[in-house]
This record gives structure tokens, C-alpha cells and sequence, in this order.
């Protein structure tokens, strides 16, 4: 089977892993203890000009932080300016707001030099690291900037003003306040892709099978998943985390053509014969044991193999990367 991510359709730029919040539902394990470099206007234009040369002709800017390092950012932003790829918005957390008149002065040069839309997250995992005060300083900060808005789940501010503004709330609040049905409210409410620390938050609610389990009822293979563009992510290093399975990774000069199986033995492995194939390699020749506890899915026992091969000094491939993401919780 020949696999090869062809075309790209919306996807976006994670310019840094690292983090003042490391949010429970976070896909990638962003945090304070993740490395401090942000991606170089080098890289950015790279991957700017791959994504437009298959077919993404905007992108949106994320993380991590993006705008813990502004001088990145605006390196971001003038590789998008020099390969003509359109910004949609660039996300933030609001870790970084202190000052008002500072952050008035901070995006106002940020939108001279081409952002326009700035996504501020809003949530309740988000509120256990960030003060809902900070929040609003930062949609107010924008404002006053003119740059364009665009409040995140907006709808969970109804439960963060249950909780005093001006410190944090630990998810734990959110759960005695609210009762232990609470994270199965927020999947009825808000998309959020199961990876990451996302599967430790929702299995209370979700549930965990056995390993006999999933693999029975898993797909023949995982080629609909990793070739699915609709929401793709590159990222400082100048991979490309495919189907949105963070910790996973190709570079992004091999997008385009046929993958190397020998370059990328999980990739080819899981695009051929799924998540029975990768498991029986990982058990039969990685000593990989199952947990006792079970998955959530096969994107939970895919991502605790990997780890696994990570863990044991994996050097087949270059797949497993960040390598970071599989060293901190």
C-alpha cells in the first residue's frame, strides 16, 4: 500500500510547545516543563510554502504559547507576509496578559505586522492555570488594538464566573461544584480530540476497554485517519503530526509523495494493518504488555505503545517526536 499525504486542506503552525498552562484535555502535553524554543521565520516559511503548494492556502498559529515569544510570532508573521500564506488567527491562552496598556502596545504592533484575529481559549481546564481576570484583560487588550476577536467556547464563561475572577481554579473545583457528570457535559458541548492528556481527564466518562476489546473492534487499517487534512498541524521542528496523532511525526519536505516504509516503519505499519498490526509488532518484538486498566480506544493504546518504544530508546525511525511529549505527563 502506497501512503502519502496528497493534499492539505486547513490546518496550522505550532510555533512552541511550551506553555505557563499545562491544560488536563491539552492534545499535545504543551506545559512549563516542555523545551523554551520557538520555531524561526525559516522554518515557518518552509512549512508555509509545503502547505500552499498543496493546496492550504491559510493557515492558523498555535501552540504552545504563541505569544510568550512575540519576537517569534512576528518572525511567523513575516514568513507568512513573504510566502503569501493568509493568517487566519493566531491562538492564545492569555498566560502571558499582565498589563493592560502593554498588552494594548504588544498587539498593536503584532497587527502591524499582519495579525488580525486573535483566538483567545476559554474554558474550564484552561481557568486551572489562567485567572478568568486575565482572560477578559486580553479580549479587552485586543479590543483596544483592533484586533479582531475570537472568543474560544465562549459559552463556558457561565461556569468560570461561578468561581472567583482573579485567581486560579484547578479542574477539581469544576468537579465538586459540578457534579462528576461534568467532563461528559463539556464533550456534549464542545468538540475535543481524544489525545494527549485528553484520555486521562474523560475516561472516568468515557470508559476503558480491554486491550482484546479494542483491537476487535478496531478498522482493518488507520489510512482514513493519518491522511485526514481537515484539521493538520506543522510544527517548530518542521514536522507534520499526522490525523492529528500528537507525538507522531514526518517531516514536512516528505509530504506530498509516498512515504519511505523503511524511513517510517509506524506510519507505513499503521496505514497498512492498523492498530492489530502495530500492536502485534510492539508485543511480539518490543515486549510491549498491555495495561491492565484498558484504552479508551485505539488512539489511547496506539499513543501508550508509543510511548513504550519511546521509553526503551526507540531509534528505527525519527517517527516519535516531539520525543518530549512522551517524557512529561
Amino acid at each position: 500500500m502506497s501512503f502519502a499525504v496528497a493534499r492539505l486542506r486547513a490546518g496550522g503552525l505550532i510555533t512552541s510547545y511550551q506553555c505557563q498552562s499545562a491544560c488536563p484535555h491539552c492534545l499535545y502535553r504543551s506545559g512549563p516543563g516542555r523545551e523554551t524554543a520557538s520555531i524561526s521565520q525559516d522554518i515557518a516559511a518552509a512549512c508555509f510554502t509545503k502547505a500552499l503548494s498543496l493546496g492550504a492556502g491559510t493557515m492558523h498559529v498555535g501552540g504552545g504559547e504563541p505569544l510568550a515569544d512575540p519576537l517569534a510570532l512576528a518572525g511567523v508573521l513575516a514568513a507568512a507576509a513573504e510566502t503569501g500564506m493568509g493568517i487566519e488567527y493566531v491562538e492564545t491562552s492569555g498566560s502571558w496578559y499582565d498589563d493592560a496598556e502593554e498588552a494594548v502596545e504588544l498587539l498593536t504592533e503584532l497587527r502591524s505586522m499582519g495579525l488580525t484575529t486573535l483566538l483567545v481559549s476559554i474554558s474550564p481546564m484552561h481557568n486551572g492555570f489562567i485567572p478568568l481576570q486575565k482572560t477578559r484583560g486580553v479580549l479587552n487588550a485586543a479590543k483596544q488594538a483592533g484586533v479582531a476577536i475570537f472568543p474560544w467556547q465562549e459559552h463556558f464563561l457561565k461556569d468560570l464566573e461561578v468561581f472567583a475572577p482573579d485567581t486560579t481554579h484547578p479542574f477539581a473545583e469544576y468537579l465538586h461544584h459540578f457534579g462528576p457528570d461534568y467532563p461528559a457535559a463539556i464533550l456534549r458541548r464542545t468538540w475535543i480530540h481524544m489525545g494527549g492528556r485528553a484520555f486521562d481527564l474523560f475516561a472516568p466518562v468515557l470508559g476503558r476497554q480491554p486491550v482484546e476489546t479494542i483491537l476487535a473492534q478496531a478498522s482493518p487499517d488507520c489510512l482514513a485517519e493519518l491522511t485526514d487534512t481537515s484539521h493538520f498541524h506543522m510544527d517548530l521542528a518542521g514536522d507534520y503530526v499526522p490525523g492529528l496523532c500528537s507525538g507522531l511525526a514526518l517531516r514536512v519536505d516528505d509530504l506530498g509523495v509516498p512515504l519511505d516504509p523503511e524511513r517510517y516503519p509506524i506510519l507505513t505499519t499503521l496505514a497498512e494493518s492498523g492498530i492489530n498490526g502495530f500492536y502485534e509488532y510492539a508485543a511480539a518484538l518490543e515486549e510491549y504488555l498491555p495495561r491492565p486498566d484498558g484504552y479508551v480506544n485505539k488512539c489511547e493504546l496506539c499513543q501508550d505503545i508509543r510511548r513504550h518504544l519511546s521509553e526503551r530508546g526507540w531509534f528505527e525511525s525519527t517517527e516519535l517526536s516531539p520525543p518530549e511529549f512522551y517524557a512529561v505527563p
